[in-house]
C-alpha cells in the first residue's frame, strides 16, 4: 500500500511578502529549499517561468558592512571568471531587504549537479578556488570586517567543553564519559594542531581576502564543469592557506555507502587531493610549496572547528547524530595526525 505523501512545510507569510519586494514576475510557488543552515533558511521561488533562491536571516545576526562586502568580493570574482550567482535587486535597488525580523536577498537559481566525488570535480573546484584567491589578493576592502577563522580559536574549544550536555539533551541515550573523553581527546588535538601551524611561520604569513567557508555544498557542478560558487557570507580576510586547507580536506575525504556516519572512511583520498592541489596552485597561490607543512596540522582544526561549533549549539550535525559526527572526526584527525607526512609528500608530488 503506497504511503501517503509528506506535505511540504508551511511558507512563512514574511517569505511570501519578501518575494514580492522583488519584481519577478508573478510568483508561481515558494517551496523550502532543503540543506543548508537553519540560521539562514532558503526558498526556492518560482515566477514568471524562471527559478530563484531567496534566502534569509535574522535581523540581529545582518552586518551590512559584511553583506556589502562579500557583495564586492563576489563582483570580484566574477571578474576573475568565476562562475557566481550574483544578488538581484530588488524594487527599491537594494540588494537585500528587511521583513518583518529578517533581511532577506534573492539570488539566480543556478541549475546543476551536488558533489558525486569524481577526480574531474575535485579539479575544476580546486582551480575555482585558485580563481577566487588570486582575486581575493588583488581585491583590498577600506573597512572592518569581523569574521573567526577556524585556526586557533578559543571558541572551538570553548565548543568543545558545551558538546556533551548539547548532545545528551538531542540523544538521551548517549555515553556521556564516552562522549566527554572524545571531546577531551578533540581539544588535545585541536590545541597541538594550532601549535604546529604557529611553529612553522603562520604569523608571518600575509592575509587577504577568502572565500572562508569552500566546500562540496557551496559548488554547483555541471558534469565536471563549476557552474557556480555560492555561499560568501563568510568571507574573511586571513592566510589563503587555512582556505586551501579547509577546502582540500572537504574534496579529499570519502563519504561512506552507508547511512551511519561513523561508520565512513576516515583517511583522504590521494587522486582528489592531488587533482584539486594540481589545479589550485595553477590558478592560484604560488606560495603553496613553502606552507605544506602548515597544511595537515589546518586540517585538523577545520575538521574539529566544522563539527564541533555546530554540535554545541544544537547538539546535532544536521540530520546526522552528533555522537556519530564526533566519532568520524575522531578517526579522522587520528588519520591526519598519523599520516601527515604522506599527506605533506602527496602535495609536493602535486605541485610539481
Amino acid at each position: 500500500m503506497p504511503s501517503d505523501a509528506v506535505p511540504a512545510p508551511p511558507v512563512p507569510a514574511d517569505a511570501i511578502e519578501a518575494a514580492g519586494r522583488w519584481d519577478l514576475g508573478k510568483v508561481e510557488s515558494i517551496v523550502p529549499l532543503p540543506g543548508g543552515s537553519s540560521a539562514s533558511p532558503k526558498f526556492v521561488v518560482r515566477a514568471a517561468g524562471k527559478s530563484y533562491v531567496l534566502k534569509c536571516r535574522a535581523l540581529h545576526a545582518v552586518d551590512v558592512e559584511r553583506i556589502t562586502f562579500a557583495y564586492a568580493f563576489m563582483q570580484a570574482a566574477a571578474a576573475a571568471g568565476v562562475p557566481v550567482a550574483m544578488p538581484i535587486s530588488a524594487r527599491t535597488g537594494a540588494a537585500h531587504e528587511i521583513v518583518a525580523t529578517r533581511t532577506w536577498e534573492v539570488f539566480p537559481f543556478v541549475e546543476g549537479e551536488r558533489w558525486s566525488r569524481q577526480p574531474g570535480q575535485a579539479r575544476t573546484a580546486g582551480e575555482s578556488l585558485g580563481c577566487l584567491h588570486a582575486a581575493g589578493l588583488a581585491f583590498t576592502w577600506h573597512g572592518h570586517v569581523q569574521a573567526a577563522s577556524f585556526h586557533g580559536n578559543l571558541q572551538v574549544l570553548e565548543a568543545l567543553r558545551r558538546v556533551p550536555r548539547a548532545v545528551q539533551r538531542v540523544e538521551s541515550d548517549v555515553d556521556m564519559v564516552a562522549l566527554a573523553n572524545a571531546c577531551e581527546t578533540l581539544a588535545e588535538a585541536y590545541t597541538e594542531a594550532s601549535a604546529a601551524v604557529e611553529e612553522v611561520g603562520y604569523a608571518q604569513l600575509d592575509s587577504q581576502v577568502v572565500h572562508g567557508d569552500f566546500h562540496p555544498g557551496n559548488v554547483i557542478f555541471d558534469g565536471d564543469r563549476v557552474a557556480a560558487v555560492i555561499d560568501f557570507d563568510a568571507a574573511r580576510l586571513e592566510p589563503a592557506v587555512v582556505d586551501f586547507a579547509n577546502g582540500l580536506m572537504q574534496f579529499a575525504c570519502f563519504r561512506g555507502t552507508t547511512p551511519r556516519v561513523a561508520a565512513w572512511p576516515a583517511e583522504l583520498d590521494a587522486l582528489r587531493l592531488a587533482a584539486f592541489t594540481h589545479a589550485y596552485a595553477r590558478r592560484g597561490d604560488r606560495a603553496l610549496s613553502d606552507q605544506v607543512d602548515m597544511v595537515p596540522p589546518l586540517m585538523i582544526e577545520a575538521c574539529v572547528s566544522e563539527a564541533s561549533l555546530p554540535i554545541a549549539r544544537r547538539g546535532r550535525f544536521g540530520p546526522a547524530k552528533a555522537s556519530e559526527v564526533l566519532q568520524l572526526v575522531a578517526r579522522r584527525v587520528n588519520w591526519l595526525r598519523r599520516n601527515g607526512a604522506q599527506v605533506r609528500e602527496w602535495l609536493l608530488g602535486s605541485l610539481c
